[in-house]
Parts: structure tokens; C-alpha cells; sequence
């Protein structure tokens, strides 16, 4: 079984509403965007041969509801996706956060829930696009998907759940079978994949798990060393758990640790070592990192 590990390296003066965070490959370095109430949004980063930069303000949003971030290995640039109370998306992308672009808005949609629910986003290297998702206040799924040629192009896909069912969503993409997913954690425990390989009109909802306790959020991420899917759970008593499993096989439910006073989380894998981070927002500015390699034997 995997050591798994926790530091504290940083802290935000303001109040925290959000948090994303993600790997870009070309460089090894690990970066997390923070979200502030007042719309503020922060930047840090850290590697193998640099500690944690202090918080550099990226952008700023008044009636910022959700946000996502992530890396596209095809032009080397960072993504920042945000949903406002307007129902319009927005993206800010840099290579040097020192120098972000804005792009405003990225596309209207008809409804965004994002507050609690949060966003799914991801780049498919397979189709080149980057991939945004949000619910509405039927429990409908829009997905954004674009890149620099194409514009945003909006599907829409309705769910088996209802809006008052759904705690959180999060999302990946899974490179061995070329499979989108957005993972949907309900109040009452469960969670639900849904995935898709073409196009989002075939996507299948699958049960993934259930736990003993009613959820409040959820992360997911893809790890290239075993090909394991990780959902990131956290219950409604602060206990942060990991469901793993592969396309052949289910590894289960893993308790990584327990805090008291959680806004938010994000996950992903670093591929320069191996390691799932795991990213905690607490209620006192500060922000946790959870990290571990594979937990099997």
C-alpha cells in the first residue's frame, strides 16, 4: 500500500470560493487555481526544482459560480474555464501566468448551476478539443468543446438525475480507449459515470460505487501508469476518500484523510512522479495538498 502523504503550501488572504488545479507536461510543474468570493482568481505552481510560488492574481469576475482548469499538450498553454451568474463561460489561457488572455465571453449558454456543483473540464488529445461541462436547473449537461481553430460548439444531453439529486460534478479524459467522462456524485452517495468515445449523443450513465455517507463534492482524474481511474470523494462528515479502478478491474474505496472545514477540492496525476495530488481548500485561506502513488500493492 501507497505512503500517502500531506503538506500545507500555501494561503490566501480572502475568502476561498473554488479551486482547480492540474500538471503541464511539457515542463513537469503543478499549478492550482484559486477562486476568492469577490471573483478574484490566483495562480500557484511549484516542480521538482521550485517550491510553491506565492498566489499571483490571474483575473478577476464578478459573479464567478464554477471554474476548471487544465493543460493541452498540443500548443503548451494552461486553461482557465469559469461559469458566471449570467450564464456565459469565459476562458483566461497563458503559457506565463504573469501574462494571461482573456476571452470574453467564450460562449452563452442557457442555464449554468454551478454553485456546490462546480464544472467539469478536460483536453482529449485524441480530437485535439478542450471539454467544459456544467449543469443547468433541469440536470441537463452542457458540454463546451473547442480549440484554436474550431469555435465553441455546445451539445446538450439530458441526465437520468434531477438537480436536487446531484452534489457535485468533475471530469476527465481517459487516453487507452480514447473515452470522455463526466462524473457525477449524488447526495445520497452514489456516483455515476458518464462516458462517452465519439460524439456526446452516445454517452452511457454507469454506477460506479456507493458510499455509507451523503457527499458533498467530487474530483476525477486519469493516471497513465496504471490506466486507473480515480474519483476523488468527499462526505458530508470532511472525510476525502479515492475510488480507483481500471477498465478491467475495481481496486474500491480508499480513506485518504478527514478535515473539518473543506470549500473545495481538485485532483489530478503528475506524470513526472508518479504521484495523485489531491488539493484542499480549507475555511482558514489555507490550501492542503494529499499526495500518494498507486495504492495497490
Amino acid at each position: 500500500m501507497a505512503t500517502i502523504q500531506q503538506n500545507t503550501f500555501g494561503h490566501i488572504s480572502g475568502s476561498i470560493y473554488g479551486v482547480a488545479g492540474y500538471t503541464s507536461d511539457n515542463d513537469s510543474t503543478q499549478h492550482v487555481i484559486v477562486a476568492t468570493t469577490d471573483g478574484t482568481l490566483y495562480e500557484i505552481h511549484w516542480g521538482p526544482n521550485i517550491s510553491a510560488t506565492a498566489p499571483l492574481p490571474l483575473a478577476h469576475f464578478d459573479g464567478l459560480v464554477c471554474l476548471t482548469g487544465f493543460y493541452t499538450s498540443d500548443d503548451a498553454f494552461q486553461h482557465v474555464i469559469v461559469g458566471i451568474n449570467d450564464n456565459r463561460m469565459h476562458e483566461v489561457y497563458f503559457q506565463d501566468p504573469a501574462s494571461p488572455l482573456v476571452r470574453i465571453p467564450l460562449v452563452q449558454l442557457k442555464s449554468i448551476i454551478g454553485t456546490g456543483i462546480g464544472m467539469s473540464g478536460y483536453f482529449s488529445a485524441s480530437d485535439g478539443l478542450r471539454h467544459a461541462a456544467v449543469m443547468d436547473k433541469s440536470g441537463e449537461l452542457h458540454e463546451v468543446t473547442f480549440n484554436a481553430q474550431q469555435p465553441p460548439e455546445i451539445e446538450d444531453f439530458a441526465t437520468q438525475f434531477d438537480l436536487d439529486q446531484i452534489a457535485s460534478i468533475a471530469g476527465f479524459y481517459a487516453p487507452d480507449d480514447n473515452s470522455r467522462h463526466t462524473t457525477v456524485a449524488l447526495r445520497d452517495g452514489r456516483i455515476f459515470d458518464i462516458n462517452y468515445t465519439t460524439v456526446q449523443s452516445a454517452a452511457s450513465t454507469n454506477f460506479l460505487t456507493q458510499f455509507s455517507e451523503r457527499l458533498v463534492n467530487v474530483a476525477a482524474f486519469f493516471s497513465s501508469d496504471t490506466n486507473f481511474r480515480h474519483v476523488i470523494a468527499l462526505t458530508a462528515s470532511g472525510r476525502v476518500y479515492d475510488y480507483s479502478r481500471s477498465l478491467q478491474s475495481e481496486f474500491g474505496q480508499t480513506l485518504l484523510a478527514s478535515f473539518t472545514n473543506i470549500v473545495d477540492m481538485a485532483a489530478y496525476y503528475s506524470a513526472y512522479d508518479n504521484n495523485r495530488h489531491v488539493i484542499v481548500t480549507t475555511r482558514d485561506g489555507n490550501l492542503h495538498e494529499i499526495y500518494y502513488q498507486h495504492l495497490g500493492a
